[in-house]
């Protein structure tokens, strides 16, 4: 059974999670014009590009994970990427 303190800090956590926070996704007109769906839990939002909005905290957790993830993508690819061609060079092809 919970006790009184783990449910009072699941309280808190879910509180927190549904807390309004302000965010402006960037916008241009080719790559990243459309609106950004987001899921969580089977609760879902679409948030607009280029203006300031409120979304609760849990999506722009997500939106910030997901951001930190495409960093780190384009650097393996980058690195992977000059690996190759440093091999391709010493093989003279």
């Amino acid at each position: 059974m919970a006790t009184k303190n783990t449910l009072e800090k699941t309280k808190a956590k879910v509180v927190d999670e549904n807390s309004l926070v302000e965010i402006e996704l960037f916008r241009d007109n080719k790559d990243y014009k459309d609106n950004v769906f987001v899921a969580v839990n089977g609760e879902s939002c679409v948030i607009a590009r280029g203006k300031k909005v409120k979304i609760k905290k849990k999506f722009a957790d997500i939106i910030a994970l997901s951001m930190k993830q495409d960093v780190k993508t384009a650097r393996l690819m980058e690195s992977t990427s000059d690996e190759f061609f440093a091999q391709a060079a010493a093989r003279n092809i």
